[in-house]
């Protein structure tokens, strides 16, 4: 098994920036590579499929 290739320091500190810049976290994703993305919270709900056909 491959060592990781990020810390639990630098995730924190990538958490903690967002927070600073008030950005609400939804979701963090880390990927093979190391890279850390920060996905935001989304207010919106989703779409539903509730619409009516228009009449032709």
């Amino acid at each position: 098994m491959a060592a990781t290739s990020f810390t639990e320091a630098q995730v924190r500190r990538a958490v903690k920036g967002a927070i600073s810049a008030g950005i609400r976290i939804g979701e963090v994703q880390i990927d093979p590579n190391g890279t850390i993305r920060i996905l935001p919270a989304t207010t919106e709900k989703p779409q539903g499929d509730d619409r009516e056909p228009k009449p032709w």
